[in-house]
Order: C-alpha cells, then sequence, then structure tokens
C-alpha cells in the first residue's frame, strides 16, 4: 500500500518531466542570407546572364507541436540588398510568409528538422516597378538545433530550397520563368 501511494505521489513529477523534454511551442529568430538568380533558368536558357544576388536579412518563426514531434511551422523573413546586380537597383527587399508542416527528430544534445512550407513571397524595387512582384512560393527544407538549456537552443544552421515564379524582365508580357534560391538561417529557439 505504501508503495502505490509513493507512485502516485511521483507519477505527477515525471509526467511534468517528459512534458518539458517535448515542447509544445518553439519560437526562432535570428540572422538568414538569402541568394537567388533574379530571372531564373529560363532567362540564362534565352542568352539572358544574370549573377546571383544576395540578400541578408532575418528569419522568425514559430512552431506548434501538434502530435509528439508532428508540428505546424508559420514562417517571416526579410531579406535586403544595397544593390542588386542586375541594373544595379538600389532598395531591393523580399519578404516572405510561408506555413506548413514539420517533423523534429530529437535527442538529448538536440535535435534535427525537416518542414515544408508554403506561401507568398514578395519582392519590391523603389525604382524599377517591373521588379516588384507578389508570387506563390513552396519551401522544402530543415535545420539541426543543439540545446544550451531546456527552454533554450542554438539553431546552428536552417537550409532552405526556395521555388516561386518571377515575371521576365524584357521578354513578353506577362511571361514567367520558375526561379529557385537558397536560404540559411541561423540564431536562437525559445522552447514552451
Amino acid at each position: 500500500m505504501k508503495k502505490a501511494l509513493l507512485v502516485l505521489a511521483i507519477l505527477p513529477f515525471s509526467i511534468g518531466a517528459v512534458a518539458q523534454d517535448q515542447p509544445k511551442v518553439e519560437i526562432f529568430g535570428g540572422y538568414s542570407l538569402e541568394s537567388i538568380v533574379p530571372c531564373g533558368v529560363g532567362c540564362r536558357e534565352a542568352g539572358a546572364t544574370f549573377p546571383i544576388t544576395n540578400f541578408n536579412g532575418w528569419n522568425a518563426s514559430v512552431t506548434g507541436y501538434l502530435y509528439k514531434s508532428l508540428g505546424v511551422t508559420a514562417d517571416f523573413s526579410g531579406h535586403y540588398a544595397s544593390h542588386v546586380v542586375y541594373d544595379p537597383v538600389a532598395g531591393a527587399h523580399r519578404y516572405s510568409y510561408l506555413f506548413g508542416p514539420s517533423y523534429s527528430f530529437r535527442g538529448s544534445v538536440g535535435s534535427l528538422f525537416i518542414h515544408g512550407l508554403f506561401g507568398q513571397i514578395s519582392q519590391g524595387s523603389d525604382q524599377l516597378m517591373n521588379l516588384s512582384f507578389t508570387k506563390f512560393a513552396w519551401v522544402l527544407g530543415g535545420g539541426l538545433d543543439a540545446n544550451a538549456t531546456n527552454h533554450l537552443s542554438v539553431r546552428i544552421v536552417q537550409l532552405d530550397y526556395e521555388r516561386t515564379s518571377n515575371p521576365v524582365f524584357g521578354f513578353a508580357p506577362g511571361e514567367t520563368q520558375s526561379v529557385a534560391g537558397l536560404r540559411y538561417s541561423g540564431g536562437v529557439v525559445i522552447k514552451f
């Protein structure tokens, strides 16, 4: 009888300890670098050459876990370039608003995660209106978090492959080409 009471007294504390190992919400924020080819593969095939453009900025996300390691992520980012090499254009910026499923593989020293995100990317230019657009985008990626404490991790790397359609500059009106890019992010993760 005493052992049963002892087990009943300890059980709520052990459930709480297990729950701490599996956070319900993770909030990420940090630096991000996005590299894209502004006009995509189709322009290269048409004889135009545009070098890769790098945009520095920020990335933030919230992941809510619905069941153990399966969650839903809302990801937001802003990237900026002081000049874009294909004109040059001053003041170019890109914003993304992405949502989708994620899965985390957790261990004692950190976690590895993957996600598939869908939403929009908006690009703007202060000088040329034909460089401004908002298009559907999808992203596949993942990353690695290293645990610092029970409620804090460091996102060592998050790599995302991004794909969207983009207006083709200097070609037929309404023509679009697929644009691919890579995005690196790193920063801090707070876990609840």
